[in-house]
């Protein structure tokens, strides 16, 4: 079975090789936006809306025929490649011969693509690249077989970067497929290596079946025992364990004088912050997954909808929301625990295993019986006892809960059979 893997390591540039990469990154930048001016400029003929704002809500709120007959107007790739010759010849963009040409040209295929997921429902309209955000600085190798070698601890990369150090913490195995460089919130650049992976699933998987109730005060409490800890994940709550500091910090960087070099020094404290923030709780995420697919062959989570969960309630000025301040902190706590990520991490670990991953409709999961399957609000009463009001059935709320998104399972795939 061949699989795709993707290999991320810190890169280490020379002071000039840094600068060369946010060179390139700022010409990719451009490309992309002279790309969006473009078919901006082809909807302007047809729509009469020439305020920004407006404009990118009329385009969202499009249905999916008028965007796709919207979209039979605008460019391909290809067209847009050709473009980018005519571009370089410009006098205010005679630099853009300076970058790498396939980056650029992969910027171009990035922005179609973006259009295609808009119109599939899956974003909304493209928006502008700037350079205050950090993820908008990246460039892709697409042909990294011919573009970058691996030397040690050196990654060989064109457009006269040469050899750039970076931190060889495993060996990269599989047949390159493409490689991207990209710069994150505290300046630190990094390279992802995507490779297609050949291996062998066994015969026979090893390991139970188990459910995960994914919760707030317990991250992930599973049916089974196993993992340690009667198979419960506490969790890390990295936010909640830095917000007090991180106010602070985004206190003192209010008061700075926007754009100021001691503006700059303070943002950097606040995004280091956030990057630790988000290192903690990803380091949890992937031993935490890990383990777990290790241990077993089937694993059932429920369908979360985080999205909906989270939403603010603070209303407009017509529709004022209710318990704001309570439902910001529970979106808070909600975002803290990362549940689309672990339910992503499961379900490719579980593919590579060999094993099974599924979901089922979270609906009503805490407040079904395991034993008997009845249904009512008074079953948990409080948020750590269970007790079933028909057959009497008592256990662990989380635990009870998590027995029964397995069997929920269990049941769809015999009725499916």
């Amino acid at each position: 079975m061949k699989i795709e893997k993707a290999y991320k390591f810190k890169l280490e540039p020379t002071l000039e090789q840094a600068e060369k990469l946010a060179q390139m990154a700022g010409c990719g930048r451009v490309v992309f936006n002279d790309s969006l001016e473009y078919v901006i400029n082809i909807i302007k003929k047809s729509v009469s809306i020439t305020d920004k704002k407006a404009l990118y809500k009329h385009l969202n709120d499009l249905s999916y025929q008028d965007r796709k007959l919207l979209k039979k107007s605008f460019p391909n790739s290809a067209f847009l490649n050709k473009q980018l010759t005519s571009w370089k010849k410009l006098n205010h963009r005679l630099w853009l011969d300076d970058a790498f040409t396939d980056c650029l040209q992969q910027r171009q295929r990035d922005f179609v693509k973006a259009l295609d997921d808009w119109l599939k429902g899956n974003r909304g309209f493209p928006v502008w690249r700037t350079r205050k955000l950090a993820h908008h600085s990246t460039m892709r190798f697409p042909a990294p077989k011919k573009q970058i070698s691996i030397q040690n601890k050196h990654i060989k990369l064109p457009n006269g970067l040469g050899l750039v150090r970076y931190r060889n913490s495993q060996p990269v195995i599989g047949e390159l497929r493409n490689a991207t460089v990209s710069l994150n919130a505290v300046g630190e650049w990094h390279i992802s290596i995507m490779c297609l992976v050949d291996i062998e699933l066994p015969t026979n998987v090893q390991g139970e079946m188990t459910g995960i109730d994914m919760g707030i005060a317990k991250n992930m409490t599973l049916s089974t025992d196993c993992c340690g800890n009667e198979g419960v994940f506490e969790g890390v709550h990295s936010f909640r364990a830095y917000q007090d500091k991180l106010a602070i910090e985004q206190r003192k960087l209010s008061r700075k004088v926007l754009g100021s070099e001691n503006w700059k020094k303070q943002k950097l404290k606040v995004s280091k912050l956030h990057q630790r923030i988000a290192n903690i709780r990803n380091d949890y995420q992937q031993k935490a997954t890990s383990e777990i697919s290790k241990n077993h062959a089937m694993v059932i989570c429920e369908a979360l909808k985080v999205a909906n969960m989270s939403k603010s309630a603070k209303g407009d000025s017509e529709n004022h929301g209710k318990n704001v301040a309570a439902k910001s902190g529970l979106n808070k706590s909600i975002l803290d625990q990362g549940w689309h990520e672990l339910r992503r991490q499961l379900e490719y670990k579980m593919r590579w295993k060999g094993g099974i991953y599924g979901e089922v409709n979270p609906r009503n999961t805490s407040r079904e019986c395991a034993c008997c399957g009845h249904i009512e609000k008074d079953n948990r009463k409080t948020q750590a006892e269970f007790i079933c009001q028909s057959c009497g059935h008592s256990d662990n709320a989380d635990k009870n809960a998590a027995k029964v998104i397995l069997n929920r399972y269990l049941r769809e795939l015999e009725q499916a059979a």
